[in-house]
């Protein structure tokens, strides 16, 4: 019960889940308490961080001036509720990559989108505006490259490799999906 509540939530199991756990002699007593831990808001909440952390979600800009990113945290509670929901992945990269594209968007659909506004973003002074979204183009197709396709794009920025599936062109005609967003 202990690895299972940690694999699952993180938590430890409270003592009293331990004692109904060992009092319950029906077979299906381990299969009772991993239905129970995935359907704990906690299961979200565990599983979301690596999600989280794959698509580089932070709560302030990354750079010399670190400003926050208001209610960035809604994209946060947007996976979690996902995950919680058992949302079917393809509808889950859907959202995130086009949900204010769908018809008749839900607000989770488009506030999913802003899986494109996780990069690292500055405001400092004397920023050349085009460097950095040139910089923002790129980082939101290595983040594609590898969260969707699991796989690293970086190397195709600069060349093709003999061996890579991806080519340099194919880099480029995959960034300009991500060329048209509106900093």
């Amino acid at each position: 019960i202990r690895r299972a509540h940690y694999d699952l939530t993180g938590l430890p199991p409270e003592p009293g889940d331990v004692a109904a756990f060992l009092a319950d002699k029906s077979p299906q007593a381990f299969d009772k308490v991993v239905d129970r831990l995935l359907r704990s808001p906690h299961y979200g909440e565990r599983w979301a961080r690596h999600w989280l952390d794959l698509v580089r979600y932070a709560e302030t800009n990354s750079y010399e001036r670190d400003g926050p990113k208001p209610f960035v945290w809604r994209y946060r509670d947007y996976v979690i509720r996902s995950l919680n929901e058992d949302k079917p992945y393809d509808q889950f990269v859907l959202e995130q990559l086009a949900g204010d594209l769908l018809p008749d968007p839900t607000q989770d659909q488009r506030l999913a989108t802003a899986f494109n506004r996780l990069h690292r973003q500055t405001n400092e002074g004397g920023s050349v505006l085009e460097e950095f979204r040139v910089a923002y183009v790129s980082d939101r197709t290595e983040t594609f490259g590898t969260a969707f396709l699991g796989m690293t794009l970086n190397c195709a920025k600069c060349h093709s490799h003999k061996f890579d599936p991806i080519s340099q062109e194919n880099y480029y005609e995959l960034s300009a999906f991500f060329n048209s967003i509106d900093e």
